[in-house]
């Protein structure tokens, strides 16, 4: 009889909209005949107003029957339970009100009528909160936390605490808690509720929390219960992944291990929040025939990437620019998020035009005849990111204007009339914004640039040719290839430079009374070994997997852009890798590439061992070497580490590369799960 009361008490959710919705569509044909009173629509209103009490009492029985349950704040449920009552009490009366002939009940009627609507709201309200929270019904959306990088996301905050929130709080609040469990902070989860822990394991079985939620959707376990909206497979994966990984609360997510699905998942969370990629959600793409008749016009128009609906507009060398060139812009001037004006006959009088491209984010104005009053147009455009004012008249009152412009980060005051001191100002003023000048930092002793090393690769097979090159006139440039540092007494380089050995070239330029610049140095690396394959024993991180093993002897070197895609990257492991050679043959060294970047937690190796074998199948440790650690930097570096041994004949080579595993006691985040990157590695 118990489970039969029960059972009838969950009806309650059903019955309960009947009254709403009914007495609601009474109250709008009450409205409606009194608008119209030729209209006969009284003998429905009192059926309505019947149909109203009648399904008011049902929900009225079920919820008496419900409030046992025993989950729901009691001053709620005292609130909802007293004022449905009071509703179904009064739809009676004002069932009996309409159309009778007392005096009394006449005028009564329809203050009655809006009272039962207030009541009904009320209780509505209540009945809400009571389920839903106690701000259902006025509180605002609160949007979900925006992740840039979801590595840089904390576990629990970030990720894990927003599904709860959604699917799983509103029965698990301090307003109404199943079970007794609430999930509205990190001390209630951990306290569990009526059933225990739902973090904590119990001999084989998985924790509560996993169990409930891979319940079958018919089980009455199953979590969140059938009715409320469901967990998605992405968030259901991301809640065993976080349970997986001990439930952290404090973990940030790039520090725990993760599958390749996984990892998608999470980049899924990301958002990019830059301007271009809001405004590429908003807006539409030009149409085919705007972008045709630009065209046909000889503007040179194009996306910024395959079907991005932002585009670029190049104008540059253009001398016949007049406001009617920019006038057929106008049909989606809000699509235009570049433009290139250098080197064409823009000026002052066409400033007036540019406003209008509110949206621009790069603005190229290098070698026109702007002068300050193109400024004062300029200083409107609050997306810009970046301005190329090279070789323009500006002066120092156009970088008031500069001030203006929020969002700058790139000016380039390269050949202007600005004065030194006012740029100085402004670089401290504005710290956020990189100001090149290449004159001023050339054209002066301290800031003598070293000459830049031309060479198609790094990798010498017979014969390699490479060049230095410097862009000025009566610069010298003297250089070494020994590794020895360079001065004015070193080789003095006049023709291109042929290497056929292993070299480390440093260079320095050089210009009497300016003094010398600082050492640029080339490592170049003889490959004679050629391989059958390559394979790596332990795969890298799915996001730094660049080509495989193929990376390894493809010849590239890789760039200080870690996600360049010629690097292998491993977090918090060790790199193992065999090579098997064309055939036996005496080998002496292997040189391994390696890239430091410890604010990306990136580190150099820590030691090499180097294993060798004849057959593939036995290897013998040849050679081991351990390096001193890391002294504390934040500079980006790539270099190559030299293992050299005694000669040994071998078919198949193993070259471990050691990783520091955890962040130095010395950096930002000391403990944290550390990368190693390696991209070539050369056998000789």
């Amino acid at each position: 009889m118990v489970q039969l009361a029960i059972n009838i008490g969950n009806f309650h959710p059903v019955l309960v909209h009947l009254p709403i919705g009914i007495i609601i569509f009474a109250f709008i044909l009450e409205l409606y005949q009194r608008i119209k009173p030729t209209e006969q629509v009284g003998n429905s209103i009192k059926l309505a107003i019947g149909f109203g009490a009648l399904s008011a009492l049902g929900a009225m029985g079920t919820g008496l029957l419900l409030e046992s349950n025993g989950t729901y704040d009691e001053e709620l449920l005292f609130k909802h339970k007293w004022m449905a009552i009071s509703l179904t009490a009064i739809t009676l009366v004002l069932f009996f009100a309409k159309g009778a002939k007392n005096v009394f009940l006449k005028k009564a009627y329809f203050p009655l009528f809006i009272a039962v609507n207030i009541m009904l709201t009320l209780a509505g309200h209540w009945g809400g909160s009571m389920t839903h929270g106690a701000d259902f019904l006025t509180k605002a959306d609160t949007p979900r936390k925006i992740i840039e990088d979801v590595n840089k996301a904390l576990v629990f905050n970030d990720i894990v605490q927003p599904i709860l929130d959604t699917k799983c709080v509103s029965c698990h609040n301090t307003k109404k808690t199943e079970g007794a469990l609430l999930l509205t902070s990190q001390s209630e989860i951990r306290k569990g509720g009526d059933s225990g822990s739902i973090l904590d394991s119990i001999e084989t079985k998985p924790p509560l929390l996993v169990q409930r939620i891979a319940l079958p959707m018919e089980d009455e376990e199953h979590m969140p219960p059938k009715g409320k909206i469901q967990l998605t497979p992405n968030e259901i994966a991301l809640l065993n992944w976080w349970m997986e990984n001990k439930n952290c609360f404090d973990c940030v997510a790039g520090t725990l291990k993760r599958s390749k699905k996984i990892q998608g998942y999470l980049n899924e969370l990301e958002e990019d929040t830059t301007t271009r990629a809001l405004l590429a959600k908003r807006l539409e793409p030009a149409s085919k025939e705007w972008l045709n008749d630009l065209l046909s016009g000889d503007i040179s128009i194009s996306p910024l990437q395959e079907g991005s609906p932002l585009y670029i507009v190049n104008l540059s060398n253009t001398k016949d620019l007049s406001k009617k060139s920019f006038k057929i812009l106008n049909d989606y001037v809000e699509n235009i998020v570049e433009m290139n004006l250098g080197n064409s006959n823009f000026h002052d009088s066409l400033a007036i035009v540019l406003p209008s491209f509110k949206n621009l984010t790069k603005l190229q104005l290098q070698n026109t005849a702007i002068t300050d009053g193109a400024m004062d147009q300029i200083e409107g455009l609050t997306s810009l990111e970046s301005l190329n004012l090279y070789g323009t008249a500006i002066t120092d009152r156009a970088l008031d204007g500069v001030k203006k412009l929020t969002n700058l980060k790139d000016l380039y005051l390269w050949g202007t009339e600005t004065s030194e001191n006012a740029v100085d100002r402004l670089r401290k003023e504005q710290v956020g914004i990189t100001i090149h000048e290449i004159d001023r930092d050339i054209f002066k002793e301290s800031a003598l640039l070293p000459p830049t090393v031309v060479a198609g690769s790094y990798f010498i097979k017979d014969t390699l040719t490479i060049a230095l090159s410097y862009p000025f006139e009566n610069t010298d440039i003297f250089y070494t290839l020994n590794g020895s540092e360079p001065d004015t007494t070193s080789l003095k380089y006049k023709d291109s430079i042929a290497l056929n050995k292993a070299t480390v070239l440093k260079a320095i330029t050089y210009k009497k009374d300016w003094g010398k610049s600082e050492v640029v140095m080339a490592n170049f690396k003889k490959s004679t070994v050629t391989y059958d394959a390559v394979v790596l024993n332990k795969s890298p991180n799915e996001k730094y997997a660049g080509q495989g093993s193929q990376t390894l002897v493809d010849l590239k070197r890789g760039s200080n852009n870690f996600v360049d895609g010629n690097w292998l990257g491993y977090e918090g492991s060790h790199f193992n890798a065999t090579f098997t050679l064309a055939e036996e043959q005496e080998i002496s060294s292997v040189s391994v590439g390696a890239l430091s970047a410890p604010g990306n937690w990136i580190f150099f190796p820590t030691g090499f061992k180097v294993y060798v074998s004849n057959d593939g199948r036995q290897f013998r440790s040849w050679h081991t070497v351990k390096l001193d650690e890391q002294e504390p930097s934040s500079s980006i570096a790539l270099d190559f580490f030299d293992v050299e041994f005694p000669k040994t004949s071998a078919k198949y080579v193993r070259v471990e590369v050691r990783s520091i595993l955890k962040n130095p006691s010395w950096h930002q985040s000391p403990g944290g799960k550390s990368w190693l990157f390696v991209d070539e590695i050369v056998i000789n």
